[in-house]
């Protein structure tokens, strides 16, 4: 027969595998919540890269058609940009369109566009500015070979609905 020591009793034996289930099952709540956090760290940067890409790819497209014309194509041409392009800059664009085109086409002018780098300098989930570089081949009656030109163009988008756009367009440096 076991005889229990003064000051102590049966409960106390007992205790210790309630005492590892209960820790144990804070270590899972714990682990669980650590995981689900890790989930949702995950998904929003993923979100953040998408958003990224998205207005990435669309001041890119834009400073590409921007940069691309034709005066045989001319109205073709600026549609494209009006199109991807809203507010103050598309007012802008839209108001200068008349006189641009008489002296595109009276020149026959052409442009044609190559992007050459883009970045995100910073975003959040409806807007966007995005730095791009743009080298374009500009040919004219005064020169038919064409001239080498270098565009640093800096682009202010917004999301409409699921659509990145232009709102504002800037040469710069």
């Amino acid at each position: 027969m076991i005889l229990a020591s003064p000051g102590t009793s049966g409960n106390s034996t007992k205790r210790g595998p309630l005492i590892l289930a209960w820790a144990l099952s804070v270590l899972l709540v714990v682990a669980l919540a650590a995981a689900t956090l890790s989930v949702v760290a995950l998904r929003r940067q993923s979100e953040d890269k998408a958003e990224r890409e998205g207005a990435m790819k669309a001041a890119r497209q834009l400073a590409l058609d921007f940069t691309t014309y034709d005066y045989k194509t001319w109205d073709a041409d600026t549609k494209r940009v009006l199109d991807d392009s809203t507010g103050q800059f598309k007012e802008e664009f839209q108001a200068g369109l008349n006189v641009v085109k008489t002296e595109v086409q009276t020149n026959k002018a052409t442009s044609k566009g190559d992007v050459k780098e883009a970045a995100v300098v910073s975003n959040d989930k409806d807007s966007a500015q995005v730095l791009v570089i743009v080298d374009a081949v500009v040919t004219n009656t005064a020169s038919v070979e064409g001239v080498q030109r270098r565009y640093r163009i800096k682009l202010d988008m917004v999301r409409e609905k699921d659509r990145w756009l232009t709102a504002d367009l800037q040469a710069v440096g």
